[in-house]
């Protein structure tokens, strides 16, 4: 059977990578409309872990096949055998659901922030014997949704960064 590639979900990705990019325009702007040092830092501050989070977040994976899982994160690369895995828990926060795989060298964590994340939910299940997985964790893993505040938000804060580029430039 090929791999299933997930991913983290497009619609949060773009304006992640958009709020990047419209803090630098901003950072950009104080240069040539003689902004203060005290807001060019600040902007600085703001846009070098925007930036680290929106690349994170659109390098990060989870490739799935019949031997296992491979998790790939932010330069790293972890794989994980099917046999590895001796528990599988959920833990819902709100909106928020995360896959718990507990494994002989340690834990790893996987959110809904995936795409796909209920054909995620059944791979692994799926693979990994009944028993290893947590009695109301299927329950709670296969009526999960994706968590759509997160992309509200990113969409909100790609919005009000427009306004304070257009009102730098009305300046």
């Amino acid at each position: 059977m090929p791999d299933r590639i997930y991913t983290i979900n497009r619609a949060l990705v773009l304006p992640l990578v958009l709020n990047a990019l419209l803090l630098l325009a901003v950072l950009v702007l104080t240069f040539m409309r003689q902004g203060t040092s005290t807001e060019r830092v600040l902007l600085l501050a703001a846009l070098i872990p925007m930036a680290v989070i929106a690349l994170e977040s659109s390098l990060r994976k989870v490739e799935a096949s019949d031997s296992g899982l491979v998790l790939i994160k932010f330069f790293k690369r972890r794989a994980l055998n099917w046999a590895d895995i001796t528990h599988v828990g959920a833990l819902a926060v709100r909106k928020k659901v995360y896959l718990v795989l507990t494994t002989t060298k340690g834990f790893h964590v996987l959110s809904n922030a995936y795409g796909r994340f209920g054909d995620l939910v059944r791979d692994v299940t799926g693979h990994v014997e009944a028993e290893r997985v947590e009695e109301g964790a299927r329950e709670i893993l296969e009526g999960s949704t994706g968590n759509r505040s997160n992309i509200y938000a990113a969409w909100l804060a790609a919005i009000l960064l427009a306004v304070v580029i257009v009102m730098k430039i009305a300046s």
